[in-house]
């Protein structure tokens, strides 16, 4: 992150598009459920977002436009959230699927990532693997794909 990207609030957009990502994978499934709320929330905190901010995302979310990282950390990051939401619950709907695939495909990542995080995420319940991890488990994943 650069400075004049702290100064321009470039930055806050990022975040905030990428709040509103997160929101439509939430949505996705018809529902948006207390767990979905919390992870939204701590994500927001992150991004120093406040909840006043985050109902204005959640009521106008089109208002967002997503602009993707430029770093693959930051890309990856991204896309680990975005499966991590739809995770959370405990069940993965096909529409959640499909949404996070092109997202992948925004980032610039291929959408058999998705696929991969899921495998990767799904084996630590309380997602709270850090995204090193998780890319040297992707990593790993991707090789033994390679060899079949």
């Amino acid at each position: 992150m650069s400075i004049l990207e702290l100064l321009t609030g470039k930055k806050k957009k990022r975040a905030k598009g990428h709040l509103s990502n997160l929101l439509a994978v939430a949505a996705s499934d018809g529902s948006f459920d207390g767990l979905e709320v919390d992870y939204l929330l701590s994500m927001a905190q992150r991004y120093n977002i406040s909840e006043e901010e985050v109902k204005r995302i959640q009521d106008n979310p089109g208002a967002f436009e997503y602009e993707p990282p430029v770093t693959d950390r930051e890309r990856f990051d991204h896309l680990h959230h975005l499966v991590c939401m739809m995770l959370i619950d405990g069940e993965v709907h096909e529409k959640e699927k499909e949404i996070c695939k092109r997202f992948a495909i925004t980032l610039g990542l291929k959408k058999e990532f998705v696929d991969d995080f899921i495998q990767v995420i799904a084996e630590d319940r309380a997602r709270e693997v850090p995204t090193e991890v998780i890319i040297g488990k992707l990593l790993k994943v991707a090789q033994e794909r390679e060899l079949q």
